[in-house]
């Protein structure tokens, strides 16, 4: 399979839409996409021009300042203590992760790759991609053996569900009884509104509670 063979992003399919809600009266409330409308932080402004005049590649590992404020970040916010810099590593953007991680992990056809039911569409797009299958699953009770990849999401994309400690252990648990990686998406961990989760700290998949 090639990138050619994919179907249309989700976007691009809403486009007719988008353009008769348009033209109703009063316009659109556009939610597709999440761009960001608030001023940008003035300590991200200066760091930004502090940056500019760097001359050299970073490394792919990223520096060791990077990867040492990634696990403060993770012992601080989300009680998760122990990471070492070999459990540490940046990359460009979620998304590219998200579809290179089937690839990375050597999948490819006969290989199932499990998703939320309601996901973030690059989930399915990374395991086409590989030439796996994508199962829409949210129950680890439906995981299916011969799973070698399953994504969760909390906070989820687009729900909003959080995942206590007793669902995600569950959902460790049955990753192991199929021998299936697991990889959790917690790009919203900050997004905590609703109760209890605006006071308390969203679980991690990597808290020791859990793993």
């Amino acid at each position: 399979m090639s990138i050619n063979d994919l179907d249309d992003y989700p976007w691009d399919k809403v486009t007719p839409y988008r353009e008769r809600a348009e033209q109703h009266s009063g316009g659109i409330c556009d939610l597709s996409i999440g761009s960001p409308t608030d001023p940008t932080p003035q300590i991200i402004r200066d760091a930004l021009v502090e940056a500019t005049d760097a001359h050299a590649y970073p490394t792919a590992a990223g520096s060791p300042e990077v990867r040492a404020a990634i696990r403060s970040w993770y012992a601080r916010r989300r009680g998760v203590t122990g990471l070492t810099d070999n459990n540490v590593i940046p990359t460009i953007g979620s998304k590219e992760l998200v579809a290179l991680l089937p690839t990375l992990l050597g999948l490819g056809e006969g290989d199932v790759v499990v998703h939320p039911r309601a996901a973030y569409p690059t989930y399915e797009v990374g395991a086409r991609v590989a030439g796996a299958a994508p199962v829409a699953a949210a129950d680890p009770d439906e995981w299916p053996e011969g799973t070698k990849l399953v994504w969760i999401n909390s906070p989820g994309n687009p729900d909003g569900r959080v995942r206590g400690v007793a669902e995600l252990r569950r959902a460790v648990e049955r990753a192991r009884e199929i021998g299936a990686v697991i990889a959790s998406d917690e790009c919203y961990a900050e997004l905590g509104w609703d109760a209890p989760w605006d006071t308390e700290t969203i679980p991690s998949i990597l808290d020791p509670r859990v793993a």
